[in-house]
Protein backbone atom coordinates (compact mmCIF):
# COMPACT_ATOMS: atom_id res chain seq x y z
CA UNK A 1 0.00 0.00 0.00
CA UNK A 2 1.55 3.28 -1.05
CA UNK A 3 1.23 6.74 1.16
CA UNK A 4 -1.37 8.13 -1.78
CA UNK A 5 -4.08 4.91 -1.31
CA UNK A 6 -7.01 6.28 0.87
CA UNK A 7 -10.06 4.38 1.76
CA UNK A 8 -13.12 5.63 3.14
CA UNK A 9 -16.43 5.44 2.72
CA UNK A 10 -18.66 8.89 2.02
CA UNK A 11 -22.09 9.85 1.52
CA UNK A 12 -23.49 12.92 1.07
CA UNK A 13 -27.42 13.57 2.00
CA UNK A 14 -29.33 15.58 -0.77
CA UNK A 15 -31.21 17.05 2.08
CA UNK A 16 -33.11 20.10 -0.07
CA UNK A 17 -33.72 23.93 0.94
CA UNK A 18 -37.40 22.76 1.84
CA UNK A 19 -36.84 20.12 4.03
CA UNK A 20 -35.21 22.36 5.87
CA UNK A 21 -38.48 24.99 6.04
CA UNK A 22 -40.31 22.51 6.71
CA UNK A 23 -38.62 21.20 9.87
CA UNK A 24 -38.27 24.65 11.33
CA UNK A 25 -42.08 25.50 10.31
CA UNK A 26 -41.20 28.38 8.08
CA UNK A 27 -43.28 29.17 5.28
CA UNK A 28 -42.72 28.09 1.52
CA UNK A 29 -41.61 25.31 1.78
CA UNK A 30 -45.23 23.51 0.42
CA UNK A 31 -43.72 24.46 -3.09
CA UNK A 32 -40.33 22.73 -2.54
CA UNK A 33 -37.49 25.02 -3.44
CA UNK A 34 -34.48 23.37 -4.84
CA UNK A 35 -30.63 23.79 -4.54
CA UNK A 36 -30.04 20.71 -6.47
CA UNK A 37 -29.87 21.94 -10.14
CA UNK A 38 -26.70 24.65 -8.71
CA UNK A 39 -25.49 22.07 -6.53
CA UNK A 40 -25.28 18.88 -7.88
CA UNK A 41 -23.13 20.15 -11.02
CA UNK A 42 -20.55 21.48 -8.71
CA UNK A 43 -20.50 18.23 -6.57
CA UNK A 44 -19.70 16.16 -9.29
CA UNK A 45 -17.08 18.50 -10.85
CA UNK A 46 -15.35 18.46 -7.34
CA UNK A 47 -15.69 14.75 -7.14
CA UNK A 48 -14.89 13.92 -10.89
CA UNK A 49 -11.07 15.72 -10.05
CA UNK A 50 -10.70 14.55 -6.32
CA UNK A 51 -11.29 10.51 -8.47
CA UNK A 52 -13.75 9.68 -5.71
CA UNK A 53 -17.31 8.09 -5.83
CA UNK A 54 -19.85 8.30 -3.70
CA UNK A 55 -23.44 7.56 -1.81
CA UNK A 56 -25.58 10.09 -2.33
CA UNK A 57 -29.14 10.04 0.35
CA UNK A 58 -31.68 11.08 -2.16
CA UNK A 59 -35.20 12.28 -0.92
CA UNK A 60 -37.86 10.75 -2.77
CA UNK A 61 -39.75 14.16 -3.13
CA UNK A 62 -36.65 15.64 -4.73
CA UNK A 63 -36.70 12.54 -7.32
CA UNK A 64 -40.34 12.97 -8.17
CA UNK A 65 -39.25 16.56 -9.32
CA UNK A 66 -39.02 16.26 -12.95
CA UNK A 67 -36.39 19.51 -12.83
CA UNK A 68 -34.45 17.57 -10.44
CA UNK A 69 -34.07 14.90 -13.47
CA UNK A 70 -31.01 15.91 -14.76
CA UNK A 71 -28.98 16.21 -11.96
CA UNK A 72 -30.20 13.22 -10.51
CA UNK A 73 -29.05 11.41 -13.10
CA UNK A 74 -25.81 12.61 -13.64
CA UNK A 75 -24.89 11.48 -10.23
CA UNK A 76 -25.84 8.10 -11.18
CA UNK A 77 -24.04 8.22 -15.47
CA UNK A 78 -20.81 9.40 -12.83
CA UNK A 79 -20.58 6.34 -11.71
CA UNK A 80 -21.89 7.55 -7.73
CA UNK A 81 -24.19 5.42 -5.97
CA UNK A 82 -27.92 6.17 -4.77
CA UNK A 83 -29.01 5.94 -1.75
CA UNK A 84 -32.65 6.35 0.04
CA UNK A 85 -33.45 9.16 2.15
CA UNK A 86 -37.16 8.76 2.96
CA UNK A 87 -39.86 10.45 0.71
CA UNK A 88 -40.95 13.15 3.15
CA UNK A 89 -37.54 13.76 4.98
CA UNK A 90 -39.60 14.11 8.35
CA UNK A 91 -36.94 13.90 11.43
CA UNK A 92 -39.96 12.72 13.24
CA UNK A 93 -40.34 9.45 11.41
CA UNK A 94 -39.38 7.69 14.19
CA UNK A 95 -42.97 8.16 15.05
CA UNK A 96 -44.51 6.47 12.48
CA UNK A 97 -46.18 3.46 12.85
CA UNK A 98 -44.41 0.51 10.83
CA UNK A 99 -46.76 0.66 7.54
CA UNK A 100 -46.27 4.65 7.36
CA UNK A 101 -42.68 3.72 7.34
CA UNK A 102 -42.51 1.37 4.66
CA UNK A 103 -45.16 3.26 2.43
CA UNK A 104 -42.69 6.18 3.02
CA UNK A 105 -39.77 4.30 2.04
CA UNK A 106 -41.11 2.51 -1.10
CA UNK A 107 -42.82 5.42 -2.39
CA UNK A 108 -38.97 7.12 -1.98
CA UNK A 109 -37.60 4.36 -3.87
CA UNK A 110 -40.28 4.44 -6.69
CA UNK A 111 -39.09 7.70 -7.29
CA UNK A 112 -35.76 7.49 -7.39
CA UNK A 113 -35.94 4.37 -9.74
CA UNK A 114 -37.92 6.39 -12.08
CA UNK A 115 -35.77 9.60 -12.10
CA UNK A 116 -32.33 7.53 -12.08
CA UNK A 117 -33.30 4.55 -13.58
CA UNK A 118 -31.22 2.71 -10.72
CA UNK A 119 -32.69 1.23 -7.64
CA UNK A 120 -31.40 2.83 -4.44
CA UNK A 121 -28.91 1.01 -2.49
CA UNK A 122 -28.86 1.39 1.69
CA UNK A 123 -31.18 3.45 3.16
CA UNK A 124 -30.10 6.36 5.97
CA UNK A 125 -33.48 7.89 7.50
CA UNK A 126 -33.94 11.80 8.08
CA UNK A 127 -32.75 13.41 11.09
CA UNK A 128 -31.00 10.14 12.07
CA UNK A 129 -34.83 8.41 12.45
Amino acid sequence: MSSSTRFASVSLDLDNVWSYLKTHGDAGWESRPSYLTTFVPHVLELLEREALEITFFVVGADAANEDNGPALRALVHQGHEVGNHSFEHNPWMSRYDRVRVEDDVARAESAIVAATGRRPIGFRGPGYA
